[in-house]
């Protein structure tokens, strides 16, 4: 495998077709897996906003609660379900507007992610594979891996049903050996949700 300084800079290169062209990355610990590197793209009308009033950490919780309203929408608070209506006032700050008899959201996801890489040593290919597939609610997925010649058939096979790209290292630096498969979310969950909220958290 390549050495370890240049990885980040060239699995941006390779990658540079697959992401957003204001995307940008972090390598970080996530999801159990170590030094991740991350490829996202900020919200910026919800980061500044998020900034100018001071807003709290939302919880898996009250991100649930915030999906069942309509982003920037006033509605009649007598309209919900009386469930929702008992937490709307124990939201987070700047989770919500509360004006009168009505409620409007206010947050919304701080950033997209549209890759996570995962790197593996060539005899471990296989856990690479396994913690790869874990952000597969989540994101793009690949897995960063020189894998021995006997084993490149069968890793290419299984990486191809779990949808994750592989990345191998070339003379000229990296080259995809397997494109991921698109992220297409069925429908928005709080766990997506979160993830972009704890991964919001933990960038400079």
């Amino acid at each position: 495998m390549a050495p370890a300084a240049p990885i980040r800079t060239v699995v941006e290169d390779a990658s540079a077709g697959l992401v957003g062209e204001d995307a940008q990355t972090a390598e970080i610990n996530l999801e159990g897996s170590r030094n991740v590197l991350v490829f996202y793209r900020r919200d910026p009308v919800e980061c500044g906003r998020r900034r100018h009033q001071d807003a709290a950490p939302l919880g898996i919780g009250d991100i649930a609660a915030l999906l069942e309203l309509p982003s920037g929408i006033p509605v009649p608070q007598a309209s919900l379900p009386q469930t929702l209506q008992a937490k709307l006032s124990r939201l987070p700050r700047g989770a919500v507007t509360l004006t009168g008899d009505q409620v409007c959201r206010q947050a919304v996801r701080p950033l997209t992610v549209d890759l996570v890489v995962i790197r593996a040593r060539s005899t471990h290919w296989e856990g690479g594979l396994a913690r790869a597939s874990c952000f597969r609610p989540f994101a793009r997925r690949a897995l960063l891996v020189s894998p021995p010649a006997a084993a490149r058939d069968d890793l290419l096979m299984r990486a191809a049903y779990l949808g994750v790209g592989i990345l191998e290292p070339t003379a000229q630096g990296l080259a995809w050996a397997l494109l991921p498969e698109p992220y297409r979310p069925r429908r928005h969950t709080a766990v997506a949700w979160h993830f972009t909220e704890q991964l919001h958290a933990r960038l400079p």
